[in-house]
């Protein structure tokens, strides 16, 4: 399992918590003011076989293949999101902070989009919100079947579920959905609190609603 690095991360977090505990329930979009977190992570055949390798996106070079990649770290409300916070500024992503990412997020258009839309929503500067996602990324253990790269499968959301909750028994069936498009299996999604513990996940993440195929294709690395 890789190791949990999140106590000096939790701390910015949590600043950012107090920061923002006085603003109103209502106040949509405002940097800091959010529910929980939403963990997605990509599986990166689905997304190149789809859309990847038309946009000639660095993520689907050939040479390189990847599974499961961190798509980005989603502030959520209870019920919906909030995105494209405005600071006061543009955001803007320092390419040393992008050069760390490029491990686990391959493409540097996706970093620097994640940040804009979503980071900007959690109020932290760009190296906390990077570190904070990292050191969820580091923390899912992914199950052995996902990381073989001959593997190509028809799978059922709840089996896909089932694998990862086996593969990471710290969490429980109602903190993670699966979705897909086309009938593939399109990411995984992990549900954390603001101090990035797990948590149960809201009516956003709704299984149903996020994947209605009965049999989803896992489409090799």
């Amino acid at each position: 399992m890789r190791r949990f690095r999140s106590m000096t991360v939790a701390s910015a977090v949590l600043t950012v918590l107090l920061s923002a505990s006085s603003a109103p329930a209502f106040d949509h979009d405002r940097p800091g003011v959010f529910d929980y977190y939403v963990l997605v992570l990509g599986w990166s055949p689905t997304y190149c076989l789809i859309e990847g390798r038309l946009r000639r996106d660095t993520q689907c070079d050939a040479k390189t293949p990847h599974d499961f990649v961190l798509h980005g770290l989603w502030p959520q409300y209870d019920r919906g999101w909030p995105k494209d916070c405005y600071a006061g500024r543009r955001p803007w992503v320092p390419s040393e902070v992008i050069d760390t990412m490029r491990d686990i997020m391959p493409s540097k258009s996706l970093i620097i989009h994640e940040y804009a839309t979503h980071g900007t929503c959690a109020g932290l500067t760009p190296e906390q919100y990077y570190d904070a996602a990292r050191a969820l990324y580091d923390r899912i253990s992914l199950p052995p079947e996902f990381t073989d790269p001959e593997a190509r499968r028809d799978l059922s959301a709840e089996s896909v579920e089932r694998e990862f909750l086996a593969a990471n028994p710290w969490l429980s069936a109602d903190m993670i959905a699966v979705t897909c498009r086309r009938d593939a299996l399109l990411d995984i999604r992990v549900c954390f609190d603001r101090d990035l513990h797990p948590r149960k996940c809201g009516p956003n993440e709704d299984q149903r609603r996020l994947c209605r195929a009965g049999t989803i294709n896992v489409p090799a690395p």
